[in-house]
């Protein structure tokens, strides 16, 4: 009976790193980064209530649209 040692390695190693604290923390911290900063505040920000009202707001006069919510 042939075992492979090296996947028992592996899966040591990987399980080691999926249970340290450390590592635990540093992956809570990344997705707070990207999910807050990246996410968050980038698209829901800068993307939603900047660029794209913006963006909107040049298509319509290049093509000469008025929505119904304007006239007010």
């Amino acid at each position: 009976m042939d075992h492979d040692h090296g996947a028992d390695t592996f899966w040591l190693e990987a399980w080691t790193i999926f249970s340290d604290p450390a590592h635990i923390i540093a992956e809570l911290g990344w997705t707070i980064i990207q999910d807050v900063i990246l996410i968050w505040l980038l698209y829901g920000t800068l993307w939603k209530k900047v660029i794209l009202p913006r963006l909107h707001e040049k298509f319509d006069r290049e093509h000469k649209i008025t929505h119904h919510h304007d006239e007010h």
